[in-house]
């Protein structure tokens, strides 16, 4: 999917703020970054690093936007804790961002091994856990867009996976 122009119900989606995805990447490259539900411990640990690396990504140009399956209210509050309220935020509980960016769920017996529950359990004592709002077997993922193009991105193909961020490349190096 990478350099994939993006369509224009997928650009048309709005954040939070009232600013379009496809405004928000035509002004800057924007890091979407997907969430699995608001009570996954892994997108808990995402957040954390996210928010620890948020002033150099900004720093390079690159704006950070949140997409969720929950309702803003309950968004709000959850994002304000981690430090990223104020980002935009994409509330897609029907999942269609999700799906056009080609987002897969994950499989059943993945939720049935040892290692999920190790790991879950290790990123639940670490970020706290939570009662799942949207849905559990829905995977992440993080993009960069520019210009209602993706430029950069990183899927997982568990719901245990810490994807890396991708590297924050400044308006410059973009256009």
């Amino acid at each position: 999917m990478q350099g994939t122009l993006l369509d224009t119900p997928t650009l048309d989606a709005q954040a939070q703020t009232g600013e379009s995805l496809g405004a928000l990447s035509e002004r800057t490259p924007t890091m979407l970054v997907f969430t699995r539900h608001l009570g996954c411990p892994f997108c808990r640990e995402v957040l954390t690093i996210l928010a620890a690396r948020r002033e150099g990504i900004e720093a390079t140009g690159v704006q950070i936007a949140l997409v969720h399956m929950a309702s803003e209210a309950q968004a709000a509050p959850f994002f304000t804790h981690y430090g990223l309220g104020d980002l935009p935020r994409f509330a897609d509980p029907a999942k269609k961002l999700y799906q056009a960016f080609g987002l897969k769920q994950m499989r059943l017996s993945e939720f049935l091994t040892p290692r999920f529950w190790r790991k879950g359990r290790v990123m639940a004592r670490r970020n706290g856990g939570g009662l799942p709002v949207g849905d559990v077997f829905q995977l992440a993922g993080t993009f960069v867009i520019f210009q209602g193009r993706i430029v950069q991105e990183i899927r997982t193909t568990r719901s245990s996976d810490i994807p890396e961020l991708p590297a924050a490349e400044s308006k410059q190096n973009d256009s």
